[in-house]
């Protein structure tokens, strides 16, 4: 490809694919992409299917360091439990607090404006970009799997009621396995983090459950109506289950399978 033209098409189809996976084009060298999946190929230049390979490594190569106002996730401890929190980078500092002048090429730590929490300064080391706590799936059917009604669509969940549109990306927390459903107007990290969040205030609110387990695990295999409420609630957030009653409660689901079969 060459002339005007063709770099201003192809550098629209960068950008489009990476918004069509869910990325910021504004956290990546544009042209760092252009040159690396498309220009220095050797023979057959061009993005098809035949350059996933290159595509996948230009665009791991060319995202750009933290930038302020990018969304991202830290770890932190609260009320001594672990949590995951999301906020925006205002600012960038040294080892020793003090601001930077200018824009740094190295910075040492961030501070975060939480969206749930106050903010505070971060090492860079042990802050992640939004985008790798999911996964993206457009796949209609996967987006669409257990619509029900004449329709057969899921609305999107970021949509302003009572008119969403229908949801055209699945997003998936990969910590976790909780999902939702999003137009592309609404795919967007304000959304993600949203999602994010999520497991952590299901954790806040069975914060007893959870202690309870962790003292006696047994209890999920009772036979009680308080065993059965157990049961439930690690079917539904089984990321919160204590290691033993995890490996209990499995087990007594093997029981039952075999009771039913026999």
């Amino acid at each position: 490809m060459s002339g005007y033209g063709s770099r201003r098409a192809v550098r629209e189809l960068v950008i489009a694919t990476l918004e069509k996976e869910g990325r910021n084009p504004n956290a990546y060298n544009i042209a760092g992409i252009m040159r690396d999946a498309f220009y220095d190929r050797g023979p057959g230049n061009g993005y098809g299917a035949e350059s996933e390979e290159h595509w996948r490594k230009a665009v791991t190569e060319h995202r750009r360091k933290f930038g302020v106002g990018d969304m991202v996730r830290v770890v932190l401890e609260v009320d001594g439990q672990t949590e995951h929190h999301y906020g925006t980078i205002a600012q960038f500092r040294k080892a020793n607090g003090g601001s930077y002048r200018g824009t740094p090429v190295k910075p040492h730590s961030a501070y975060i404006e939480l969206i749930h929490h106050n903010g505070r300064t971060v090492p860079l080391a042990e802050v992640t970009p939004v985008i790798d706590d999911f996964e993206f799936i457009r796949d209609y059917d996967e987006v669409h799997k257990g619509a029900f009604g004449d329709l057969g669509v899921l609305w999107c969940m970021g949509c302003p009621r009572p008119y969403p549109s229908p949801a055209q990306v699945k997003v998936v927390h990969k910590a976790t396995g909780e999902k939702t459903q999003l137009c592309d107007a609404h795919n967007d990290e304000e959304q993600w983090a949203q999602l994010g969040h999520q497991p952590m205030f299901s954790a806040r609110t069975s914060r007893d459950t959870i202690e309870s387990l962790i003292q006696n695990p047994e209890e999920i295999t009772g036979s009680d109506w308080d065993a059965h409420q157990l049961r439930e609630w690690a079917d539904l957030f089984p990321y919160l289950v204590p290691a033993k009653a995890a490996e209990l409660h499995a087990q007594w689901k093997e029981k039952q399978s075999a009771t039913l079969a026999a």
